[in-house]
């Protein structure tokens, strides 16, 4: 009897369903030094250049939102300004290149701190209408250099905290 219980144990044991899940933190510091990766961003549209750099993920866990504070140096006509901007969109994961990412990113605030030009209307103008619309998609974590030794990179789940991004696997 005593060995049919044990070998019944162990069988529930070994083909039970439950899992255990694990969890990692990646702070706003691991995202940030991610997203440096892949800045500055260069856009031209007619006469008009506009640098994307010096990017800050911020996550705002509360709105469960995550947005990208930057600065935009836009030149036109041999003459330049410089921009605080604000970069939203919906942070989706992308399974084939195992990365979560913005995949259509908008300007979503854009104020002029230093204005050297003699006229910025048309080059805000384009910059807001046109430039911010055709952004690239924006990786904000990729999930290869996090190397957690896990079967599987794919987290089951993504959630916003105060510390920066749970990952549950």
């Amino acid at each position: 009897m005593k060995y049919l219980l044990g070998s019944v144990l162990v069988y529930l044991l070994l083909n039970s369903s439950i899992s255990y899940a694990e969890q990692f933190t990646v702070t706003a510091v691991q995202l940030n030094k991610q997203i440096q990766q892949r800045f500055p961003i260069v856009r031209q549209y007619d006469d008009v250049e506009a640098t994307f750099y010096n990017p800050k993920v911020i996550v705002r866990y509360l709105d469960n939102e995550i947005e990208i504070k930057l600065q935009v140096k836009v030149t036109y006509q041999g003459q330049s300004l410089e921009a605080n901007g604000l970069i939203k969109d919906t942070a989706t994961f992308q399974p084939v290149s195992n990365t979560l990412r913005f995949d259509r990113p908008q300007l979503d605030e854009f104020f002029i701190t230093q204005n050297n030009m003699s006229d910025s209307t048309e080059a805000v103008k384009v910059v807001k209408q046109s430039i911010s619309r055709s952004l690239p998609p924006i990786i904000l974590l990729d999930f290869e250099q996090l190397d957690l030794n896990l079967l599987s990179n794919e987290p089951i789940a993504i959630t916003l905290s105060p510390l920066g991004l749970e990952l549950e696997y």
